[in-house]
């Protein structure tokens, strides 16, 4: 009986422990939340490449001479919706209104890749890495 009253205090002491250090106990949105603004490399696994950055409620991304201009819609703390505004690419211009939605998994400290499903049900995978913060226009 006394064993299982000291593995039950010992147990206690950790709970206790653990709540009273919330900094372990960090959700995953916390994770996500340093991504929503900032400036990126991207990398996927189709080949493309593209460095864009990223403001509150949209992003630009910059690739040879083209750009692409999304509106993003943050449908949770590690999801959103990006909806094609504008782009001077050829190959692309016809999908302008057409949407991706996008889930940030595997986050890293200044990285994560992405789970990615356009408006034709198509999947792909990128890895983003934040190299910069945006500058602050005061």
């Amino acid at each position: 009986m006394k064993v299982w009253i000291v593995l039950f205090l010992f147990l206690l002491f950790f709970q206790t422990l653990g709540a009273a250090h919330p900094v372990h106990n960090k959700p995953a949105f916390d994770k996500c939340a340093k991504f929503r603004t900032g400036i990126f490399d991207n990398k996927c696994q189709s080949g493309h490449t593209s460095r864009f950055k990223r403001y509150a409620s949209y992003q630009v991304q910059e690739y040879d001479s083209m750009f692409i201009k999304e509106k993003i819609i943050w449908n949770g703390p590690c999801t959103h919706t990006l909806i094609l505004m504008e782009t001077n690419d050829p190959e692309i211009s016809d999908y302008i209104g057409n949407t991706i939605k996008v889930k940030m998994v595997k986050v890293e400290k200044n990285k994560y890749q992405t789970l990615e499903e356009g408006s034709s049900g198509k999947s792909s995978s990128c890895t983003e890495t934040k190299i910069g913060e945006l500058e602050s226009k005061d």
